[in-house]
């Protein structure tokens, strides 16, 4: 992981070398987000490739509809005889 000395923010992250896909994440652009200093853009490095996530917006701590979090009704199945 990297800091910047003059903030303490994380501005980069590095999986290490021995894993499938070595990864490094730089990240940028910190906003203020209801109190917490949060990251508006990362730039993803892996082999063969290279891109960039930016947010326009965040919110913390947002509230949800527990029908979100609904278990699905169950499929019902029509059974046919086996044919003949």
């Amino acid at each position: 992981m990297g800091f910047r000395r003059s903030t303490a923010r994380i501005v980069r992250y590095a999986e290490s070398p021995l894993g499938r896909y070595p990864t490094q994440i730089d990240y940028e652009n910190y906003r203020d987000v209801d109190g917490v200093k949060t990251p508006f853009q990362w730039t993803i490095a892996r082999p063969g490739g290279r891109f960039t996530i930016r947010i326009e917006q965040a919110q913390q701590n947002v509230p949800i509809n527990e029908n979100k979090f609904a278990r699905p009704a169950t499929a019902t199945l029509e059974q046919k005889p086996p044919s003949q």
